[in-house]
């Protein structure tokens, strides 16, 4: 989702027009690279999820394997078959996989390069696709003789891959034992999308880092506007004692979309709530407030607040015809107080994680 201007939307079909472009917009990212390289793993840590099947086998991927997730299922993670191979030719491979679909590609390995490597990449660089280089399973670089630090290594794969591929070719190592470098690529991903797709990279794929995880939050924010303007103009479900209706239902799909993106489910979230007694209170709230007496009592809960700020302040999105209505006032505060909440339980479980990792 762009940069939202406060000006730019003024009326309810606006709202919706815009929602619908941002339920069409798609992320298509393939991997392509040696069989046996981690692909499927790279997969599941980007996601957060065990979602893409992880073989030991060195010929798992025989055919084109996607994986399907996010708001609307609407971004795409595709581990490509062998290129160049009797069972997919390198002259049919482009138009039988539509490459031309894929808003850029990885190449993953994690020994030495094929030729079948060499032509795929060149055929990406010439239909003008940006290239992301990937070293994996950096846990177990180890040079027998210990002659060479694992440093020593690494600076040697990246001369190896600047000779083959240009000096300006990005490589990342990574490890989804240690988690080295997953973040770094999640973000090199960002950074390689259009300003449109940005925004929905952001809020589904897994933080890794403070940094990406106020990211995350600022996207959640823009998308909170806009989805709390359509609750208040769909209003279905009259609010006792606010004088207000609102279509719930929207508002309970967005939070449970909200605690996703923060890869807060409830069993994380029990699970791991011994360790956070001073967020108990926020923890409890992030799960009652997904069900209907749950977001009505929110919905009360903010109205004193709306009354009592100049919502202008608070809602820099959404031009003054919407943002003075107290509906959509009272939908932008609860979505926002519960993105908040979320937030909080987050980042104290990513510092743990972090500091965790940093003892290892």
């Amino acid at each position: 989702m762009t940069e939202l201007n406060p000006a730019s939307f003024n009326n309810i079909q606006e709202i919706i027009n815009e929602l619908g472009k941002e339920k069409n917009t798609k992320i298509n990212i393939a991997l392509f690279g040696q069989p046996g390289s981690g692909k499927s793993s790279l997969i599941n840590a980007i996601i957060g999820e065990n979602v893409a099947e992880v073989s030991t086998r060195t010929d798992t991927t025989t055919e084109e394997g996607s994986v399907v997730w996010g708001e609307d299922d609407s971004l795409l993670l595709t581990d490509l078959p062998g290129f160049g191979t009797s069972q997919f030719p390198a002259n049919e491979y482009w138009q039988r996989f539509t490459l031309d679909k894929y808003d850029l590609f990885i190449c993953v390995f994690s020994g030495k390069f094929h030729q079948a490597d060499d032509e795929l990449f060149n055929k990406i660089i010439e239909k003008g696709k940006p290239c992301i280089f990937v070293r994996n399973y950096s846990d177990t670089l180890f040079d027998t003789k210990r002659l060479k630090t694992k440093d020593d290594l690494k600076a040697e794969i990246r001369e190896a891959v600047a000779q083959r591929y240009g000096v300006d070719t990005r490589l990342i190592f990574t490890s989804c034992v240690t988690g080295e470098g997953v973040g770094e690529l999640i973000e090199e991903i960002e950074n390689r999308l259009s300003a449109s797709k940005r925004a929905k990279w952001e809020r589904n794929a897994k933080a890794y880092s403070l940094d990406f995880l106020k990211k995350k939050k600022e996207a959640c924010k823009k998308f909170i506007s806009l989805t709390a303007a359509a609750a208040a103009a769909n209003g279905l479900n009259p609010i006792p004692g606010l004088n207000i209706a609102i279509d719930i239902g929207i508002l309970q799909k967005m939070f449970m979309q909200i605690r996703k993106n923060f890869d807060l489910s409830e069993d994380k979230l029990k699970s791991r709530l011994h360790l956070y007694p001073h967020l108990a209170n926020v923890a409890n709230n992030i799960l009652k407030s997904v069900s209907t007496q749950g977001v009505i009592h929110l919905l009360e809960k903010q109205a004193g607040h709306v009354a009592a700020q100049q919502l202008s302040k608070y809602i820099p999105f959404i031009g003054q015809a919407i943002s003075a209505t107290a509906g959509f006032g009272i939908t932008y505060m609860a979505g926002k107080s519960y993105l908040d909440n979320c937030y909080e339980v987050a980042e104290a479980m990513l510092k743990e994680d972090l500091h965790y990792s940093i003892s290892e």
